[in-house]
């Protein structure tokens, strides 16, 4: 899920959100301000409504927020990175730099989002029955009870037994804890999520037949857990290809790479052009690693600016390229790498050296060899 908007850092971990997420925004403020309040609490004026689903829609983006935190300070605590946190119409993505090392991890790490949304879901209904004691208008009591029902919801409908969702990662741990084997246990998961997706989907045709617009919304849910299942699964047979292939197997050296300090003008007419490669690391002095530059994002620099835009203006900073040490295992960097043989991540010694890039095509090759290769052969060194 891409990033629209970035918001800074919440408890060391990165956190944005898709534009998308703005839909949701809307449609829950729409059904609590024209359907929902208006039901539950009458007698109020429509900007009271209106004023009272905004504010719930924001506290539910804020519960999804605190959701996806909770799933990645756990994932934090157990020496797990976590290299952002996105939030979109149909919810959140915590996007860990890495794969637990147990199954009691994964477990804990899949099971505090649930955890989080009950006590949200608690604590707002408390919050409601006191507010109800107090007097409080009735507007703002049903607004807390609406909150606390959601945050239940949401809790329960996470924790059905399919990948993606955290019930699916929670019978993931199950089963690699039972079969010692993650991989196998990732593809039983993806396989309930495959039959709970078209579930989910099935149902929503109907709702959509019977009449009701909510059954769209089904629809879109379940594509997308059928959509993220295919993606996943391919990832655990890829994981049970590459083994325990090393990083140091497939890196190549970095034989051209552009200095930060280097002007964009410069860098086209005379490093460029040396090679076919379109993704170049950017270093320092000291060669110590400071990101990334596509030619991409060199053509939208104005040639009238190159001469005076250096390459660390344009580059794609450190944090948001996938790193390695070259004694990791090769299939938990390719989960960081996104699709396609433009793809470049380096790897760097523990003193911050660049010492290698993995490219996406060197990426591709390992894999198609890997499936080529005898069980229990290990690949040689590049």
């Amino acid at each position: 899920m891409k990033e629209t908007v970035r918001f800074g850092r919440i408890a060391g971990v990165e956190v944005g959100a898709n534009w998308s997420l703005l839909v949701l925004i809307a449609l829950v403020a729409d059904g609590l301000a024209t359907v929902v309040l208006p039901e539950l609490a009458p007698g109020h004026t429509s900007a009271a409504y209106w004023t009272a689903g905004v504010v719930c829609a924001l506290l539910i983006a804020g519960s999804l927020l605190l959701h996806e935190l909770a799933h990645s300070v756990v994932a934090l605590r157990t020496g797990l990175p976590v290299q952002r946190i996105t939030l979109w119409m149909l919810g959140g993505v915590s996007l860990l730099g890495g794969e637990p090392a147990t199954p009691r991890t994964a477990f804990w790490i899949a099971a505090s989002g649930p955890l989080t949304s009950f006590g949200l879901g608690l604590g707002s209904g408390v919050g409601a029955i006191v507010l109800s004691a107090a007097g409080t208008p009735q507007l703002i009591v049903m607004s807390a009870w609406w909150l606390g029902v959601m945050n239940v919801f949401l809790g329960l409908f996470n924790l059905l037994p399919g990948i993606p969702l955290d019930g699916g990662r929670i019978l993931r741990a199950v089963l690699w804890w039972r079969t010692r084997d993650p991989d196998r246990a990732e593809i039983a998961a993806a396989k309930a999520g495959r039959v709970l997706g078209f579930l989910i989907i099935g149902l929503g045709f109907a709702e959509w037949l019977d009449g009701r617009i909510t059954g769209l919304w089904l629809v879109l849910i379940g594509f997308v857990i059928v959509t993220s299942v295919a993606s996943e699964s391919q990832t655990a047979r890829m994981r049970m290809a590459l083994g325990t292939t090393r990083v140091a197997a497939v890196m190549a050296p970095p034989r051209v790479t552009g200095y930060a300090l280097m002007s964009v003008e410069r860098f086209v007419a005379e490093v460029a052009p040396r090679t076919r490669q379109v993704v170049f690391p950017v270093v320092d002095l000291d060669v110590h690693p400071t990101g990334t530059v596509s030619l991409h994002r060199l053509v939208r620099v104005p040639p009238a600016l190159r001469a005076s835009t250096l390459l660390a203006d344009v580059q794609m900073p450190l944090k948001d390229v996938p790193v390695a040490h070259p004694d990791d295992l090769l299939a938990d960097l390719v989960s960081r790498m996104g699709p396609g043989n433009d793809e470049l991540a380096l790897v760097i010694e523990a003193d911050h050296r660049l010492v290698g890039v993995v490219s996406g095509y060197d990426v591709a090759r390992s894999v198609q060899l890997a499936t080529l290769r005898p069980v229990g052969e290990e690949p040689s060194p590049i």
